[in-house]
C-alpha cells in the first residue's frame, strides 16, 4: 500500500481521537473541527516526508499540536468551556464522574494535560508523546507524574 492510502486509512480510524486532543486545546468544537482539517491537509501536503509510516501517529499529533497552538495565537482569544461546549465530547453513558474529570483536567496546566491526553486517552507511549511534543522521555515521565500528582491534590481537596 502506498502512503497516500495508508494515510487516508489512518484519518478515518483516528478522526475521533484527533478531534479530542484538538479540543483539548481549543476548548471549543468549531475551532477543534478547524484545526483538525487544517493539520490533514498540512499532513496531506506533508507526507512525502514522512519517513516511517509506523510512526504516523506521533507524527500526525505533532501537527495538530502545532497547528492548535498557531491556531490559539492566531485567534488572540482566551476559551473558556462550559457545559455546552463539552455537549460533544460526553456520550449518553457518561456521568458526573466524567464531568469531574474533565472540570479537573481543564484546570491543569497545558503542558501537563496535553501530556495526560496524549497517554490515557490516546494510549501514546511515553516515547510516541515525547515525539509528538518535541520533549526528551525523562520530561514526559516528569510531566506525567506532576500532572498525576496535581490531580490526586484535587480530588483530596474535592472530597473534602
Amino acid at each position: 500500500m502506498d502512503k497516500q492510502t495508508i494515510f487516508y486509512q489512518f484519518i478515518d480510524q483516528n478522526c475521533n481521537s484527533a478531534y479530542r486532543f484538538a479540543y483539548s486545546y481549543t476548548k471549543n468544537q468549531q475551532d477543534a473541527e478547524d484545526v483538525v482539517n487544517e493539520s490533514v491537509i498540512k499532513a496531506m501536503r506533508g507526507l512525502g516526508r514522512l519517513r516511517d509510516v509506523s510512526k504516523m501517529k506521533p507524527w500526525f499529533f505533532k501537527i495538530i499540536s502545532n497547528t492548535a497552538i498557531s491556531w490559539i495565537q492566531k485567534q488572540k482569544k482566551t476559551t473558556t468551556s462550559t457545559l455546552e461546549d463539552m455537549e460533544p465530547l460526553l456520550s449518553a453513558q457518561d456521568d458526573y464522574s466524567q464531568m469531574m474529570v474533565e472540570d479537573m483536567l481543564s484546570a491543569l496546566d497545558e503542558k501537563y494535560k496535553s501530556v495526560l491526553v496524549l497517554r490515557y486517552f490516546e494510549r501514546m507511549t511515553i516515547a510516541e508523546i515525547g515525539e509528538v511534543l518535541d520533549l526528551n522521555e525523562n520530561t514526559v515521565k516528569t510531566r506525567l507524574y506532576r500532572a498525576l500528582e496535581q490531580l490526586r491534590i484535587q480530588m483530596e481537596v474535592d472530597v473534602s
